[in-house]
């Protein structure tokens, strides 16, 4: 068999004009000298000027990436990285304007390889394609190479977007403000373009914010062309990520509808948004988010003047209604009733309600969105206090306390806090696109749920996280349903009550066991388990005929004389041992007179195959609860035959016989303790791994190495 050399790559290399060179690729040579050879072969001179590419897509192969050529690979001869930059650069300054068009085509395709773009920046190329944009080109088809190529090239991360000038960004920042149509190409490289200057560029950020004029760039959310859209939320939030007051910002948008754009002309008109769709929506919930990270990174004791009004406006909304007012008949001002009136709205320290709100997050944005849900819902704010008021004190759920608590979860769930957003992050939420203060609508929804939940779990303080628990699994699976308005996800959360989420994790739970189960490892070591949990149970029901049973010889006649015997295993598994006795007692093995060796013992008959239920005198209602032992003797055939008592007696002897005649136990609930056993068995030995996703099949085993000649250093 012949020895195939790993160094050794067969492929095949084009050059146009020439027919395809079968070769093989000798990965010990240098690469110049295999492009040496191959120059040679065609007759090509000077091959410094030539390297090679992959045929069907534009990358250059150089040392640092020629291992990767496999057997098979199709390469193609072609102009090395510096002739062709320098080609292009020669063509782009020409005065010719059709070898400028073909220059920038050619640029276009070729730019997003490393090699060539390092050769292309080194001679100017970018200082070049610069000055072609803010000499306006000749037609559009022009400038959308130029910017691809120029996007395409500072892509590679060579160069710093502080290289540019003003009067590229200005010239690009026309584009985007035009009200009347711009190229696709044009303008989605231009958006593209001021974005990563917004994102990269301390120097010119500024003047991107001052050039572009807001109110026409949110139009382009309403453009039908998807690139287009894209680019500008991108360059929205790159804009509202490097503004230093996020608040005006987030006024200025609200103010221009970019919410409403992004929902009526993104959400909506998509099924499906993923990729990096999805990640800029993301981006732009999570900066919208962020203006509310003050709120949470601050604590109650640091403005104490606007915390004792908002925490006044709670009091008063509830215990100065005019319902209130008329049944209580008391002086508001004095200290002691506000500190009642803080108790009963489930403040923690009732004297200095403010220190509440000392934990960060959530900080101060529970007192917020409390003061929301008092202003804007009074109605459902004083039922939710009242309500839980009217429980006693054992099953209140304390509003200021829950709130606290919905907050940082909700926090949690929806990442609020001061971070920038992830650069891999794609989840966002239709709902809160669909008005101005959704996230305290959304709250405003959640503190009802979690008051309806703990109404329907009947909890007491003592099950505050439970419920908290159980609250954050109906928001987050509502969540999960992307729904498209705030009263579908009301009405989705509301139906998931309490005891819809038990069955659901029940059936998820099962759901997950049974995936588990027919995986092929757990699948393996059940095999692997399922001996010796048989055993363990075959030895139970030999341990429980030693401990031996009584049994009834005329079931039904309670004047029958001599109707028990009683009957035991010896220990040794070799006799049975019986004898008659009286009802309740449980004669030694001593006392037994009789005993049948199990050698003898030839069958096991059950049921109506029993020589006593044959018997006219034998009642059939007792004929599940027989069987008898066939056994020889010197003369003839006998038999033992036995009445249980019960079904589970029954089973125990019938198994356990079987086993002492080497036979398998037949009864329902042998089967059933052995596969309790081995599920107890399977999750103790799977306990490390919870929440670990098992794979369907084990990994592949690793090819051997090439040899074996090493050692382990155990120095």
């Amino acid at each position: 068999m012949s020895v195939v050399d790993p160094g050794q790559v067969k492929l095949a290399i084009e050059k146009e004009g020439q027919l395809p060179l079968l070769t093989r690729f000798d990965q010990s040579l240098p690469l110049e000298e295999i492009i040496k050879d191959v120059c040679a072969n065609w007759s090509l001179p000077i091959p410094e000027q030539y390297a090679f590419q992959y045929s069907d897509y534009n990358l250059y192969i150089t040392e640092e990436n020629r291992n990767g050529l496999k057997n098979g690979t199709v390469l193609k001869l072609t102009l090395s990285p510096a002739k062709l930059a320098q080609d292009i650069i020669e063509k782009l300054e020409s005065s010719n304007p059709d070898e400028k068009k073909n220059a920038l085509t050619t640029l276009s395709t070729i730019a997003e390889d490393p090699t060539f773009a390092s050769e292309f920046i080194k001679r100017n190329g970018l200082g070049i394609l610069i000055s072609m944009v803010e000499n306006k080109p000749e037609s559009s088809e022009i400038l959308a190479n130029c910017l691809t190529s120029f996007q395409e090239l500072m892509d590679h991360g060579d160069v710093s977007w502080d290289f540019l000038t003003h009067g590229f960004i200005k010239h690009l920042t026309v584009y985007v403000n035009k009200k009347t149509p711009v190229d696709a190409t044009v303008l989605k490289r231009c958006l593209s373009i001021l974005e990563s200057v917004s994102t990269n560029s301390p120097t010119f950020y500024p003047l991107v914010g001052k050039e572009v004029v807001f109110e026409n760039l949110v139009l382009h959310l309403q453009n039908p062309n998807q690139d287009i859209q894209l680019y500008a939320i991108g360059l929205i939030n790159s804009l509202f990520m490097r503004a230093t007051n996020k608040k005006q910002f987030a006024d200025t948008l609200s103010k221009r509808g970019v919410r409403g754009y992004i929902m009526n002309n993104i959400i909506r008109d998509s099924k499906f948004i993923m990729g990096e769709m999805a990640h800029q929506l993301y981006v732009y919930q999570t900066l919208v988010f962020s203006v509310l990270g003050d709120m949470v990174n601050t604590r109650g004791n640091a403005s104490p003047q606007s915390v004792m009004e908002s925490l006044s406006i709670l009091r008063k909304v509830v215990f100065e209604s005019d319902l209130m007012a008329t049944s209580a008949g008391r002086p508001i001002s004095q200290a002691g009733i506000m500190s009642k009136d803080f108790k009963r709205l489930g403040f923690m320290d009732v004297e200095s309600p403010a220190n509440d709100f000392h934990e960060t997050p959530p900080g101060l944005l529970p007192l917020h969105t409390m003061v929301y849900f008092a202003r804007k819902h009074q109605e459902q704010y004083v039922k939710v206090v009242l309500e839980n008021l009217s429980r006693g004190e054992d099953y209140e759920c304390p509003f200021a306390r829950a709130s606290i608590a919905l907050c940082k979860m909700l926090c949690e769930v929806l990442t609020i806090n001061s971070e920038p957003p992830s650069e891999t992050g794609k989840d966002f939420y239709p709902i809160f696109f669909t008005m101005d203060f959704a996230f305290e609508e959304f709250f405003c929804i959640c503190i009802q749920l979690l008051n309806k939940t703990w109404k329907e779990m009947r909890a007491t303080s003592g099950d505050f996280n439970r419920v908290m628990q159980v609250v954050k699994d109906q928001i987050c699976r509502a969540l999960g349903e992307k729904h498209l308005s705030m009263e579908m996800f009301k009405t989705n959360v509301f139906s998931l009550g309490f005891s819809q989420i038990l069955k659901i994790l029940q059936e998820e739970i099962h759901a997950r066991n049974i995936m588990e189960l027919k995986a092929k490892p757990v699948v393996e070591l059940r095999e692997q388990v399922l001996p010796d949990l048989k055993e363990l149970v075959k030895q139970q029901r030999l341990d429980q005929l030693i401990q031996g049973a009584l049994f009834d010889k005329a079931p039904g006649r309670t004047r029958a004389r001599e109707r028990f015997w009683y009957c035991r295993l010896s220990p040794n598994l070799k006799f049975l041992h019986y004898g008659e006795c009286q009802e309740g007692q449980a004669p030694s093995l001593e006392n037994l007179p009789n005993k049948l060796a199990i050698a003898k013992v030839t069958n096991l008959l059950l049921g109506k195959d029993c020589p006593h239920t044959k018997d006219r005198k034998f009642s059939k209602a007792y004929v599940s609860l027989c069987f008898s032992l066939m056994y020889d003797t010197e003369s003839d055939e006998k038999h033992l035959d036995f009445i249980t008592t019960n079904q589970q007696m029954y089973a125990i002897w019938t198994d356990g016989l079987a086993t002492l005649l080497n036979k398998e136990m037949l009864s329902s609930e042998s089967h059933e303790e052995l596969e309790t056993l081995l599920n107890m068995e399977m999750k103790l030995r799977l306990l490390d791994l919870e929440n670990i996703s098992i794979p369907g099949t084990p990994p592949p085993i690793p090819t051997e190495p090439p040899n074996f000649d090493f050692v382990y250093d155990f120095s």
